[in-house]
C-alpha cells in the first residue's frame, strides 16, 4: 500500500512540471549562451512601484540566484539586480527591461575572478528555452 501512494506521489510530480508562472532571462554579451540563462520563481512584476524578491537558478542547471525586481513608479521600465553562483563563482547583474511590452532590456553583469562589469542585452524568454533551445 506504501509503495503505491509513494509511487502515485512521484507520477503526480512528473506529471505537474515546471510552473508556468515563472519567468526565464536570456542574456547575451557578457553572460550568454547557458551561462547567461536564468529561471526566477513567480511572475516579472509589472505594477508601479512594485517590488518583488527574485529567487531562482542560474545556467539552465541549480544554481543559486537571488536579487529584487523593483517597477519604476510611471511603469516605463522594471529594474531587476541579483546575484549568483554559478561553478563556485559569484556573479551578479543589473538590468532594466524596458515597459509597457517588458519584453527586452539591457544592463550590466559582471562573472567570476575578476568580476569585471560588461554590457548585457537581456530579453524575456519561454522557460521551454531550459530544455530546447529557443530560435
Amino acid at each position: 500500500m506504501m509503495r503505491i501512494a509513494v509511487a502515485a506521489f512521484f507520477a503526480t510530480l512528473a506529471l505537474a512540471g515546471p510552473a508556468s508562472a515563472d519567468f526565464c532571462l536570456q542574456m547575451s554579451g557578457g553572460l550568454s549562451g547557458d551561462l547567461g540563462f536564468f529561471r526566477f520563481k513567480g511572475s516579472l512584476p509589472k505594477g508601479a512601484n512594485q517590488i518583488t524578491t527574485l529567487k531562482g537558478r542560474g545556467a539552465k542547471l541549480p544554481y543559486p540566484v537571488f536579487g529584487t525586481a523593483t517597477v519604476a513608479s510611471d511603469k516605463s521600465f522594471v529594474q531587476l539586480s541579483a546575484s549568483f553562483f554559478i561553478d563556485a563563482e559569484q556573479g551578479q547583474f543589473d538590468v532594466s527591461i524596458n515597459g509597457p511590452a517588458f519584453t527586452a532590456g539591457s544592463g550590466r553583469s559582471g562573472y567570476g575572478v575578476y568580476g569585471l562589469p560588461s554590457t548585457v542585452t537581456v530579453s524575456v524568454v519561454n522557460c521551454s528555452c531550459e530544455t530546447t533551445p529557443c530560435p
